[in-house]
């Protein structure tokens, strides 16, 4: 599957997302809700020195987080803050992959 999706839609989608995928953005661009990215599977290299999967080697993306992890974030927003928006889960994601922990509301 080689679909892009805007980084907004899905933050505001990861369930409908296997949770054993990952998330890959572009290397050198500053991500935001509308930045291209695709959902793949980490595992489907085609050797162990592979880091990334061919389709996301050949947008350029690199690895961000895994589907499972996006999920906890917006559930641990989602705790804080019934209503969230776009830029919540946004701000909640910047701080995860930043600090490797929730935010805090």
């Amino acid at each position: 599957m080689n679909e892009m999706y805007e980084l907004g839609y899905v933050l505001e989608h990861i369930q409908d997302f296997d949770v054993s995928d990952a998330l890959f953005l572009p290397e050198h661009e500053k991500w935001n809700l509308k930045t291209k990215c695709m959902i793949l599977d980490p595992d489907d290299v085609t050797s162990d020195e592979e880091e990334v999967p061919e389709q996301a080697k050949e947008k350029n993306l690199m690895y961000a987080l895994n589907i499972d992890t996006i999920e906890s974030i917006y559930e641990n927003l989602y705790q804080q803050k019934k209503d969230c928006s776009k830029e919540d889960l946004l701000r909640a994601f910047f701080y995860y992959y930043d600090h490797d922990a929730y935010i805090i509301l």
